[in-house]
């Protein structure tokens, strides 16, 4: 029989490979996080991993939604205790699920089950908002892990639209399906003569290369100032600099897919060099001084 301290390695060796499958920069997140809560943060991104996963690896849309739907009941507190799933024992072992809101994990659900079946935006604004929704419930779960003295999840909303797009782009690459650019504005596969099927048959186009050109350069303002702008907060501590390096390095993997094909974007989102890292280290400091 193995050991508690064993089964303990297993369970965290779990959330990591988990978390390890969809976004590697995770890591890079956790480690410039406060000492006293990185432990915290390792299942969490393990449950957006995971939750990210059912996006993009569903075959058959009534299995997806009971996954959520289980996923969601055995994130509340009453479910929780005695659970065999590695990834709630360990958010429940570092006192994390005790922690984060319901209202916000509902959200992180409820947000999930609609790109299930999800609407295309009309403009690149409409997405712009689509990824600010898709973040806003993971940014506020991290958050609530600081308590009472975090900042308002508002003051994310110029980073959020970064790290939804960085996601959309993974849970589409991983499916690899006909018509699942679903998050392609409407008004620039128009412009572009370009239809959602004809991206995953002919990505080497020259309609889908300028397309996605196109939509890479008005992305790079939404990534020009990522930890700037007036809705962030004077002063971010510890608890917020972490998101910033993450939303940094998510910034400069997005700035580096324009010249590249579709097919190559999924190795550039999970890389990052040491003057990436170390400019997004540089930047997070700068707002993080009091």
């Amino acid at each position: 029989m193995a050991s508690t301290d064993q089964i303990e390695t297993n369970e965290l060796k779990f959330c990591w490979e988990q978390v390890l499958r969809t976004n590697r920069l995770f890591r890079i997140s956790q480690v410039f996080a406060p000492a006293d809560r990185a432990a915290q943060l390792v299942p969490l991104y393990a449950l957006f991993a995971a939750v990210e996963e059912v996006c993009s690896d569903f075959s058959d849309e009534e299995i997806a939604r009971r996954k959520l739907d289980w996923w969601r009941n055995e994130c509340t507190l009453s479910n929780t205790h005695g659970s065999d799933h590695p990834i709630l024992r360990q958010l429940e072992r570092t006192g994390a699920l005790h922690a984060l809101p319901r209202d916000s994990l509902e959200r992180l659900f409820a947000d999930a089950e609609s790109r299930l079946d999800p609407m295309p935006p009309e403009h690149p604004e409409g997405l712009r908002e689509r990824c600010r929704q898709i973040s806003r419930p993971q940014f506020e779960l991290e958050l609530s892990l600081w308590g009472d003295s975090r900042p308002d999840a508002q003051s994310c909303d110029s980073i959020a639209a970064v790290s939804g797009l960085a996601q959309l782009m993974r849970e589409t690459l991983r499916r690899r399906a006909p018509g699942n650019y679903w998050w392609l504005p409407l008004s620039l596969l128009a412009r572009h003569g370009v239809r959602r099927t004809e991206i995953s048959r002919d990505e080497s186009a020259a309609p889908v290369q300028a397309l996605f050109t196109e939509l890479l350069g008005t992305c790079r303002n939404w990534a020009s100032q990522p930890l700037g702008g007036g809705v962030l907060p004077q002063r971010a501590d510890g608890a917020m600099r972490h998101l910033f390096v993450l939303a940094q390095l998510q910034a400069y993997a997005l700035l580096r897919l324009r010249p590249e094909r579709p097919t190559t974007f999924a190795t550039e989102l999970n890389r990052v060099g040491p003057t990436q890292l170390f400019q997004a280290w540089q930047a997070a400091r700068r707002v993080s001084r009091p």
